[in-house]
């Protein structure tokens, strides 16, 4: 038992708790002993939940679908997340009602809603739910989410964002600090916003279920199939790798926070961003039922926010920013694991069995983009939103790619920083002291 992660003896490893508890989406991929087509309809890169959706829904519509995954569908950020499917941005709408007006925000608040309804259907029990046609349960959780924040100052802020969020036609639930401790069993947070849209998911299983609803539509999948090099040839793509050239009519690029060089112009805008978590050993009920309460998703409203939730397999997840420095996975984990017995002394005697981390993208607006750079098709920088909006938008990307109406966030300008960036975010240690002087700014009182 020693070596088993469920057990309470079992040492700290440095992996990936949901992995545990789902199917790896690799069984979904071809033989590596069989040759690429040389021709495709689309060819997608990255085998993430933009990936997979923009791949099926490709498939879905008579195209021949190639997805190429550099390494293992499971490397990405989407089986290393938090599973959150809420509603919002990183901006938040008051910036966008400064930035759009009120009936834009209106616009960017129904795409983020819409996000939600997508992947709640598809986590469903509706006969084209992913349950129903892939036999893979995602671990749905319906009961929405509690932005919390950890001073007088914070939960005014809240109070703003409540009233504007009303207006825009959102349920919202304002509260004070005593509704707060009720809703939370925490004396760390001076208020609240609840918004019962939304929930979450096991992320791990919605990566494998959405793998294999590609497979079936059609896509075909290839792990451990880097592209080389991207070139134009008349009206086509080449995409060179280890395996051979394919030649395609589209490309869809669903790299977000992995960007490498062979997306150089995303690499100059979508700025990577780790973000970490650490789990519990599975925890008694009662345990469970005391800091998870109703299950629903919850996070503090800081930059170097915590994020945290129960698991389907009876674990509470912890995650959040602890550093924009390069620190040891070790250091982080005890970070983390140092928050959680804060917010919740309960758990001071429960065994932290996993860590890990991921890299998510964002723009600094925080809001999310669908662009064609340099012709290849994006979809990144959903700054901690990506579970939903990832998902939504790639779909939403294909239709626009064949004719249909353009997403929201193409309507958005994407400029390249504008200072040397090629990928390796060496301005984020600055960045985060400013971001930890506005944390301890707001928390003065």
């Amino acid at each position: 038992m020693q070596n088993d992660p469920r057990s309470t003896n079992a040492p700290l490893r440095y992996v990936v708790a949901w992995h545990d508890d789902a199917p790896n989406p690799n069984a979904s991929a071809t033989s590596e002993a069989l040759p690429l087509p040389a021709h495709v309809d689309w060819l997608v890169i990255g085998g993430g939940y933009s990936g997979l959706s923009a791949a099926r829904r490709a498939a879905e519509r008579g195209a021949s679908v190639l997805l190429l995954e550099k390494g293992e569908m499971r490397d990405g950020a989407s089986s290393r997340n938090g599973g959150m499917v809420h509603v919002g941005f990183g901006a938040s709408i008051g910036t966008l009602e400064h930035r759009f007006g009120h009936d834009g925000a209106r616009a960017w608040l129904d795409l983020s809603r819409a996000a939600v309804a997508r992947v709640a259907h598809l986590s469903g029990d509706a006969p084209d739910a992913l349950r129903a046609t892939t036999g893979i349960d995602v671990g749905w959780s319906g009961v929405g989410h509690v932005e919390l924040a950890r001073s007088a100052r914070g939960a005014d802020d809240l109070a703003g964002e409540a009233v504007r969020r009303a207006a825009l036609g959102l349920p919202v639930r304002l509260l004070d600090r005593a509704a707060t401790r009720a809703a939370t069993n925490s004396d760390a947070f001076a208020g609240g916003l609840a918004v019962d849209e939304g929930g979450g998911v096991q992320p791990a299983r919605l990566q494998a279920a959405l793998a294999v609803a590609a497979q079936r539509a059609g896509v075909e999948i290839r792990e451990r199939t880097p592209g080389t090099k991207i070139e134009r040839s008349g009206d086509a793509w080449l995409v060179r790798t280890p395996r051979g050239t394919v030649r395609a009519a589209h490309l869809f690029a669903g790299v977000n926070g992995y960007a490498d060089a062979l997306f150089p112009a995303l690499r100059r805008r979508a700025i990577p961003l780790g973000s970490f978590m650490i789990a519990t050993e599975p925890l008694d009920a009662a345990l469970i039922a005391r800091v998870a309460g109703r299950g629903e998703m919850r996070f503090d409203t800081r930059n170097f926010l915590s994020y945290w939730r129960p698991t389907p397999d009876g674990r509470i997840a912890f995650g959040g920013r602890t550093t924009f420095r390069t620190e040891p996975l070790e250091t982080i984990a005890r970070t983390l694991t140092a928050r959680m017995i804060e917010i919740h002394p309960e758990l001071a005697t429960a065994r932290v069995t996993h860590a890990w981390g991921g890299s998510l993208a964002f723009a600094f607006d925080r809001l999310p983009r669908v662009a064609r750079l340099n012709g290849a098709l994006h979809v990144a920088g959903c700054a901690g939103s990506g579970v939903a909006l990832l998902t939504h938008l790639a779909e939403q990307a294909v239709d626009w790619e064949l004719g249909g109406d353009a997403p929201l966030p193409a309507l958005l300008s994407w400029r390249p920083l504008p200072f040397p960036y090629e990928g390796h975010p060496w301005f984020l240690p600055l960045a985060g002291f400013g971001f930890a002087l506005e944390d301890r700014w707001a928390e003065r009182a």
